[in-house]
């Protein structure tokens, strides 16, 4: 969601740094929902303001790290994967 359309939806403009809090509550909590995370956000916000977001972003901010660590351990276990392939069956090499 981009800032202009959350502020649409609170009808009323909040900073950059506020959207960025905001945001990272929306794309990294557990509790929003994929389907209905627009209407949630904006609702929290007119509901109970910006407190609300600040209580929420760690637990966003946690989400979103082990999100990255889980991320790369995927690529890890593909690359390991794949070179457990490659041992048991390698590719022919031409000698020259």
């Amino acid at each position: 969601m981009q800032k202009q359309e959350f502020e649409e939806r609170i009808e009323r403009t909040v900073t950059d740094e506020q959207y960025k809090v905001i945001e990272e509550v929306y794309m990294w909590h557990p509790s929003i929902r994929n389907t209905s995370g627009k209407d949630e956000v904006a609702e929290l916000y007119k509901s109970f303001g910006m407190t609300i977001f600040h209580d929420m972003l760690p637990r966003a901010k946690k989400a979103h790290e082990l999100d990255e660590l889980l991320r790369n351990a995927q690529r890890e276990v593909q690359r390991i994967q794949e070179e457990i392939e490659e041992l048991s069956c390698p590719t022919l090499r031409v000698e020259e």
